[in-house]
């Protein structure tokens, strides 16, 4: 990686790293990290080839020790969401006893069978551990910070959220999703919460929110962690305009135990919790492992876990490793946000493919425009449909703007005027229900 001068304070995960590996910090290097990964990757193989039986079975053709470098990696079979539901008992490498959690996450799609993931206590402290440290960078010991993400179950989310970032000093206020601006809004102002954490369309609508009370709340908040789906950019803008805090962004999946990366005070990309897990981007179609720059899915292997051990893990996302060097100085690798889902476009036009991203990034910029729905229906010719929830924009106005902003999007535009898709946008009168699931394109066959 080229040098920069640091104009920012350097990203915390990487003293928690140094610290971790047992390495003084002037001494921590990027190869430093990289012989930890290797030597945990070789742990991780032998432990799994001897402990699960869906790896021993996939792995049973490479020789004893073969993983020489990091490179080796790439000889790996890569494992699959489909893999992990039909083969579950396979995966795991402890007895029942030793597992202190389980998650079932439904798989997508509507037949799909359900995903379970299982950790460990020792698997849980680290994501703990993650929590407790990757929260120096957007909040500081003292600072009070309301969590929007499911609370109320042992384990959740926003359970071992509060549990890490106490460890910080950062006091912890549980709220769950955000199901009622108002009333999250008034349990900021009511808790003097000087920051927040939760997904990103959600804090769009307290941030849209009006009256003075909402203007107190939002001005009162230092940061603003945004997670668990696509972030759009225009909706950052607004954010900004409409507080005055700071925009941070957190990349992860329960898969991964939770957390992945966040970015720092630089805003140049996730930094990665690389102790943890070792990440790729490999092409979707190939699964060759593509150099920094290029873009293709996130894949990851994690190290140092006992209970359920995944590796290279292909996650479905689409992002980008960023060559150089980040405004803060710091070795970590930089993954670029995250722009969609490998499976979630659908084809408009003779050529095209639209995801729900692109919709983010020119729906999002409609003054107004709080949460919308898409609905593809493939036919001749097939139709998008959007359901959108914007009440401050009035009945006149509401298909034009909307309709407009859809047609900012080159390809939906050339596609409209060749007659290659039609367009429907209805308001939706009443928000939609928080479930906290990742917003997406739904594929319908009725018309």
């Amino acid at each position: 990686m080229s040098t920069v001068t640091a104009c920012f304070a350097k990203s915390p995960l990487e003293d928690w790293i140094a610290q971790r590996l047992a390495v003084r910090e002037s001494s921590f290097t990027r190869a430093t990290l990289e012989q930890h990964q290797l030597k945990a990757l070789q742990e991780t193989i032998a432990w799994t080839r001897k402990r699960s039986s869906f790896y021993a079975q996939r792995m049973s053709g490479l020789p004893a020790g073969f993983l020489r470098s990091l490179e080796d990696v790439a000889l790996l079979p890569l494992t699959s969401a489909a893999d992990l539901a039909e083969n579950t008992p396979g995966f795991v490498c402890v007895s029942q006893d030793e597992i202190s959690r389980i998650v079932t996450l439904q798989s997508s799609g509507t037949s799909g069978a359900p995903k379970r993931i299982f950790f460990t206590a020792a698997d849980q402290e680290l994501a703990l551990d993650f929590f407790a440290h990757g929260i120096a960078g957007v909040a500081s010991s003292g600072d009070r910070m309301l969590i929007a993400l499911p609370c109320e179950r042992e384990g959740s989310v926003g359970y071992q959220l509060a549990k890490g970032i106490t460890r910080a000093g950062v006091i912890p206020i549980a709220h769950g999703l955000s199901v009622d601006p108002a009333e999250t809004l008034a349990h900021i102002e009511r808790e003097k919460a000087t920051c927040i954490i939760g997904l990103p369309v959600q804090m769009l609508a307290l941030s849209l929110n009006d009256g003075k009370a909402a203007a107190n709340a939002m001005r009162r908040l230092r940061s603003i962690v945004l997670c668990s789906d696509h972030v759009p950019r225009s909706l950052v803008r607004t954010l900004k305009e409409r507080s005055n805090a700071e925009i941070f962004e957190h990349y992860g999946m329960t898969e991964m135990g939770l957390g992945g990366g966040v970015d720092c005070e630089a805003h140049m990309g996730y930094h990665l919790r690389e102790a943890d897990l070792y990440f790729e981007i490999v092409d979707p179609l190939t699964g060759e492992v593509l150099p920094d720059g290029d873009l293709g899915e996130v894949v990851f292997t994690t190290l140092n876990r006992t209970g359920m051990p995944l590796i290279r893990y292909r996650t479905g996302d689409l992002a980008r490793f960023l060559p150089g060097s980040c405004g803060c100085g710091t070795i970590l690798k930089r993954l670029e946000r995250v722009r969609g889902r490998i499976d979630g476009g659908v084809k408009i036009g003779r050529d095209g493919v639209l995801d729900i991203s692109m919709l983010d990034e020119a729906l999002f910029a409609v003054p107004g425009l709080l949460e919308f729905t898409a609905a593809y229906f493939p036919g001749a010719p097939p139709r998008l449909e959007l359901a959108v929830y914007a009440p401050r924009i009035a009945s006149s106005r509401f298909h034009g703007t909307l309709l407009n902003a859809l047609q900012s999007l080159p390809l939906i535009c050339d596609a409209a005027s060749g007659g290659e898709v039609e367009l429907t946008v209805i308001r939706a009168p009443e928000p939609f229900p928080a479930t906290g699931a990742k917003r997406k394109i739904e594929v319908r066959e009725t018309r």
